[in-house]
């Protein structure tokens, strides 16, 4: 299990570095071209019809991808401040509700499927449940921040290499979603593992207890992915419509011209709704399924042994 999560994490750093290898800096050909004149002639138009002007288009590229990467990253930290105290209040929550089960009794108690067989606490179930919550949600923050991160590196990427043609810019756009999910996927499964053998250390062959404990992994992320999607999502549709009104109506502006600051908001809110919030709920996802996955297992395993 450790090596698969290994390999996932090992490609999607593969596929990392082969996106970073489209330049977000103008050659010195660019360079060279766009600040020579041709018969006499320096208009920008000229320049930018014929393909010469490459040096300024990149520069336009590198400023916006900057200025929607910096929107993304405060974005993201200030939802998480809020959704942090959210957490803190729910995993206490948690604690008191599983804990209060056997009157927070900290004495073991006959097994409720073998009452010949003697599991542990209440207590130790819901002190383990609420680090378990509190480490699937971290993991979740880690994947949605990191999705936000490849994205916002990629934009811009994409965007130069579709000047070639839609071939490179399908791969370049490609490899970096390729980066988000194997990433997500592999931390999720190598964080999971870690956690059940530590947690086994106490439990033991408690195999009921052990996996009631590490459900909470699963709750973790799928919180943080609610907050991830309807933030971001509430954010991308304000932007939008603000800039698709004000900049049309008022001002006829075109859509999704940079000029409109509104516009950069609106690619800051599908980076934070779409990618960091889609990252979030991916990992949900997985770590429902294999949290789920792994009860079923606890369950079915006893009539066996």
């Amino acid at each position: 299990i450790p090596v698969c999560a290994v390999i996932g994490i090992a490609f999607s750093l593969v596929q990392w570095v082969l996106v970073s290898k489209v330049k977000l800096s103008p050659g010195r050909e660019s360079v060279n071209n766009g600040s020579g004149a041709k018969n006499g002639y320096s208009d920008y138009l000229i320049e930018e019809e014929e393909g010469l002007n490459d040096h300024c288009v990149v520069l336009k590229c590198a400023e916006i991808q900057s200025a929607i990467s910096e929107g993304a990253t405060s974005f993201l930290f200030t939802e998480y401040q809020y959704v942090g105290i959210f957490m803190v209040a729910f995993a206490i929550l948690i604690f008191l509700f599983l804990g209060s089960v056997e009157g927070f009794s900290s004495k073991s108690q006959p097994c409720t499927y073998d009452k010949s067989k003697i599991c542990k606490p209440a207590l130790a179930t819901a002190a383990f449940s609420t680090i378990s919550f509190l480490l699937g949600a971290i993991t979740s923050v880690v994947s949605g921040f990191l999705g936000m991160k490849i994205a916002t590196y990629a934009n811009a990427r994409t965007t130069l290499e579709a000047r070639k043609g839609v071939g490179k810019a399908f791969i370049t756009a490609f490899r970096s979603g390729a980066v988000m999910g194997f990433l997500l996927a592999a931390n999720g499964l190598l964080v999971l593992y870690i956690a059940i053998n530590l947690f086994k250390l106490y439990y033991g062959d408690d195999w009921s207890g052990l996996f009631e404990a590490i459900t909470g992994y699963g709750l973790g992320g799928s919180s943080m992915a609610l907050f991830g999607r309807v933030g971001g999502g509430i954010y991308t549709k304000a932007a939008d419509v603000g800039a698709d009104l004000v900049g049309k109506v008022e001002r006829n502006i075109p859509e999704d011209d940079p000029r409109n600051p509104a516009v950069i908001a609106d690619n800051v809110g599908d980076n934070v709704g779409d990618i960091a919030g889609m990252g979030s709920d991916l990992f949900g996802s997985y770590a429902e399924s294999s949290c789920a996955a792994l009860v079923v297992a606890s369950i079915s395993s006893f009539g066996i042994n």
